[in-house]
């Protein structure tokens, strides 16, 4: 059995694949399987990922209709055999010792997740005109439910996103990601956090994130936006079920009124669009039941907590 399983969702990424391809089985750490999940890709990806398996005997490639980042992700979950898990983004390159680097760590702390530094990279792969990093709050070995307050941290994409970690396989034992939803980061980074006893977290950067205008995450405000919304308010409640420190349960009732609102802004200025206005009653029925504890959330300023009041009774 290889010791690591890496996990690549493959979905109109034809221009960028190979450079992504080639810096994971570059890799200095050798002992890996590499998962390449053809999401019904309509261009040329199925055809890049099969000619790459022919050449490296570590490549398994699963073809699939289109289902979404999180059946990606989870497909290649239940095919997995490693060790360890790990997930790069098809557009995304890593270091030459990406694997080495989270392998040693997590190895060495006795640690159930390694998580390592983001640079910011432009659509070329060149490094921004001004460095961009993403590093943790402080470095250094900590139990993972001691980070969840990170989770509303400047630096809170270290923690969230899939993709600058390592993770013992068994975390994923019980786990999914979410289908049909945007931020699935964001609705699963709170269980791997609560169920890592021990999370080992390095300035060292080893993954270069590709910005580029046509990602999930550069695109404009749509019905799936407001996905964002519901991954906050599932993390409140999970807090809340579990009588997390009271201070956690303010920051994520906060985060979730502070996203609504914002969202709810940018909604309001674009032309009616009923898919749109759909979605946003949806999540404005969710909210509702979460005004009066925001009325009362000192996280929030007065009058950020009467505007929730405002938009929890608002007619869209």
């Amino acid at each position: 059995m290889p010791e690591i399983s890496v996990i690549v969702p493959v979905y109109k990424v034809q221009a960028f694949l190979p450079a992504c391809l080639n810096s994971i089985t570059g890799q200095s750490f050798r002992d890996f399987e590499l998962i390449l999940v053809d999401d019904g890709s309509p261009d040329g990806c199925g055809a890049i990922c099969d000619a790459w398996a022919g050449r490296d005997g570590r490549i398994r490639v699963i073809h699939k209709s289109n289902g979404g980042l999180s059946s990606a992700r989870n497909a290649g979950l239940e095919i997995a055999r490693g060790r360890y898990i790990a997930f790069v983004d098809s557009d995304d390159l890593v270091t030459p010792d990406y694997l080495e680097t989270l392998y040693r760590t997590i190895r060495l702390e006795k640690a159930d997740l390694s998580i390592g530094a983001v640079e910011d990279v432009d659509e070329r792969a060149q490094s921004l005109a001004t460095p961009a990093f993403t590093k943790p709050v402080r470095a250094g070995t900590f139990r993972g439910k001691s980070l969840l307050p990170c989770l509303y941290s400047p630096q809170a994409t270290y923690y969230t996103v899939a993709w600058n970690k390592l993770y013992i396989a068994a975390l994923w034992r019980k786990l999914r990601y979410p289908e049909g939803r945007n931020n699935e980061d964001e609705a699963v980074a709170h269980w791997l956090l609560l169920a890592s006893g021990r999370v080992a977290c390095s300035e060292q950067v080893i993954y270069k994130y590709r910005l580029r205008p046509g990602s999930i995450c550069h695109t404009g405000l749509r019905p799936s936006s407001f996905d964002a919304v519901d991954a906050l308010c599932d993390r409140y409640e999970f807090f809340a079920a579990r009588s997390l420190p009271a201070e956690l349960r303010q920051r994520a009732l906060a985060a979730c009124w502070q996203r609504y609102l914002a969202l709810s802004a940018q909604a309001a200025q674009q032309p009616a669009d009923e898919a749109l206005c759909a979605r946003w009653r949806q999540v404005q029925a969710r909210m509702r039941p979460l005004a009066v504890p925001a009325a009362h959330c000192r996280l929030l300023p007065l009058p950020v907590r009467a505007q929730c009041l405002r938009q929890a009774a608002k007619k869209i």
